[in-house]
């Protein structure tokens, strides 16, 4: 590929769109460009080709994302084509189109129901077919379960595979994770692919903006071009079918369903085993490890350096994964412990219990000229003063700047750098006005005063998600600024 032959969308060097290698982001550092490779496994040599091309055709800055993509920051409109050429030449080919997720060890774990692979590329296949036009940033995910399963990820269409009268079959769900999705019905194998398409048609039809809680889901399932496996009335019932042919979809709580009964023992079964993919797993008696640049973002020299260090040790593949984190496989017994040693010299995370995995960041103002304050010392003082936040029960966000790209969503806590200083945001996101700000300096020390606030009213045992559902916005705001 040449660089004349490879065109950037000026039209899309915008937010609002994936930015991708024929569309860049404008960021405040530069050109960010966000990339997913196709192949579900990099090689040593990939990786080290990855941190080459971010130090020559950027400002050096690596991240893993929270859906597991790669971004390389600080590009510009002459670098980009030359970070093309040298994918290319590396072999990394990055995927096009809708964005279909699937588990990191999909088709290696033997715990999982399925292998989600082969469902997702006869999906991605029918997409391209169908040259629908739809939202930049919608998400599927196709998720067959496992240690590492895809439970917590939010996505616009979902299929989750079940386990049901010694088959498998899918559920089809619109926008939400496992356990929020709206169900739409629950599909033999040889209908999934046919029955998310109807999905798929149903966006494409509201216009190329829907995402998937646009959708009205009980006309999607009584639209269905065939019977889902769905189900059926418990014996003795006086409600009758559902459906003609005693189907149900979508799924009522009322049923005797091919998933756990009731609806709320079906949201526990899709959270049980959910497990964060830092830290050592076992797959079919073979050791991996995950690992995670500190806040998701590392320079390319000591991306090179674990990359070199964990080759030593024995390792021969690397997966991206969810939750900024990076699995390695290939390792022995007596390897893993040389390679976690060689990610912590790095600063890289490697168990389940670093606190600072809970916190979205951004680049801040060391990497971006948008940001106000240092995210990252801010996310450090966090850990530091107010670990307890931290448990993973809620989100935590920190927003160098209002636009909040680390963590569009809404979250329990948000410190977003304004033109006030940093500002404090419960239960919103960064865009939303603060209910509260400090001046940059001073931020440290309201940090210490809101670790210690919480820590002394914090009951035993007690979650940061309870904690902050008790506690009124004021008194937090006020030990935020140090008000009495």
């Amino acid at each position: 590929m040449t660089a004349a032959s490879h065109r950037i969308d000026t039209d899309t060097l915008r937010r609002g769109a994936c930015p991708s290698l024929a569309a860049p982001m404008q960021t405040g550092d530069g050109l960010l460009v966000r990339l997913r490779p196709v192949a579900p496994a990099l090689t040593a040599d990939d990786l080290l080709a990855l941190a080459g091309l971010a130090r020559e055709t950027g400002n050096g800055l690596i991240e893993i994302t929270a859906r597991g993509n790669i971004q390389l920051r600080g590009l510009t409109g002459a670098s980009v084509p030359r970070l093309a050429q040298g994918l290319a030449a590396a072999g990394i080919v990055p995927q096009t189109g809708v964005a279909i997720e699937t588990p990191a060890l999909s088709g290696i774990d033997p715990s999982e129901i399925a292998d989600a692979t082969p469902m997702a590329d006869a999906l991605r296949a029918a997409i391209a077919a169908a040259g629908l036009t739809l939202a930049p940033k919608l998400a599927i995910v196709v998720d067959g379960g496992g240690v590492l399963s895809f439970a917590d990820m939010v996505a616009d269409i979902r299929l989750d595979a079940i386990e049901a009268n010694e088959s498998v079959v899918w559920r089809l769900a619109v926008g939400g994770d496992r356990e929020t999705a709206r169900s739409v019905a629950v599909l033999a194998a040889e209908s999934a692919v046919d029955g998310t398409m109807a999905v798929v048609a149903a966006l494409a039809a509201i216009g190329p903006a829907a995402r998937g809680r646009d959708l009205d889901v009980p006309a999607l399932a009584a639209d269905l071009p065939f019977s889902p496996v769905g189900r059926r009335w418990p014996e003795g019932s006086d409600e009758g079918a559902c459906s003609p042919g005693g189907v149900c979809a979508p799924p009522s709580s009322r049923c005797r369903d091919l998933l756990p009964e009731g609806e709320q023992e079906a949201k526990s079964w899709f959270k049980s085993g959910l497990r964060h993919p830092i830290g050592k797993h076992d797959i079919g008696g073979h050791p991996v490890l995950g690992v995670a640049p500190a806040y998701g973002q590392v320079h390319a020299d000591r991306l090179a350096a674990l990359i070199q260090g964990l080759s030593a040790c024995g390792a021969t593949e690397f997966r991206l994964a969810p939750h900024r984190t990076l699995l390695v496989r290939g390792l022995s017994e007596e390897g893993l412990v040389a390679a976690q040693e060689a990610a912590e010299r790095e600063g890289f995370w490697c168990t389940d219990q670093a606190p600072g995995r809970s916190v979205s960041i951004c680049a801040g103002a060391a990497g971006c000229a948008s940001a106000s304050f240092d995210t990252h010392a801010a996310a450090d003082a966090l850990v530091a003063h107010a670990a307890g936040l931290l448990d993973g029960s809620v989100d935590v966000h920190i927003s160098g700047c209002p636009k909040g790209c680390a963590h569009p969503a809404r979250a329990a806590v948000t410190l977003c750098g304004t033109a006030g200083g940093v500002g404090l945001v419960m239960n919103g996101k960064a865009s939303d006005p603060a209910l509260a700000a400090v001046p940059a300096e001073g931020f440290m020390p309201a940090i210490r005063r809101l670790g210690a606030f919480l820590r002394n009213r914090r009951a035993e045992s007690e979650t940061a998600k309870t904690l902050l559902d008790r506690t009124a916005p004021d008194t937090i705001v006020s030990a935020y600024q140090g008000h009495p």
